[in-house]
């Protein structure tokens, strides 16, 4: 069984889970695998997107949003691989 881990990431570990959750949402548009996801995951890919284009893509870097976007990207990461 998928143990998680509790452990704090450094900054850069961070950023990095960030882009690889990304890299996921966008493999799973490309292939159109999202109606196999339960609707907890798409809740939390659609919360995603949206804290990752307030973040990236218009430049709000408010610490309280890279840190929903970090927390969200951790849970996330967590639904993706209990589905595939």
């Amino acid at each position: 069984m998928l143990q998680t881990q509790d452990y704090i990431l450094n900054t850069e570990e961070e950023y990095q889970q960030i882009n690889s959750v990304k890299n996921w949402i966008q493999n799973i548009h490309e292939t159109g695998s999202f109606f196999n996801l339960s609707l907890r995951t798409l809740e939390l890919i659609r919360r995603f997107n949206k804290l990752y284009s307030e973040v990236f893509e218009n430049n709000d870097s408010s610490p309280s949003l890279v840190n929903q976007l970090m927390i969200t990207a951790r849970g996330l990461e967590t639904e993706l691989v209990q589905e595939n």
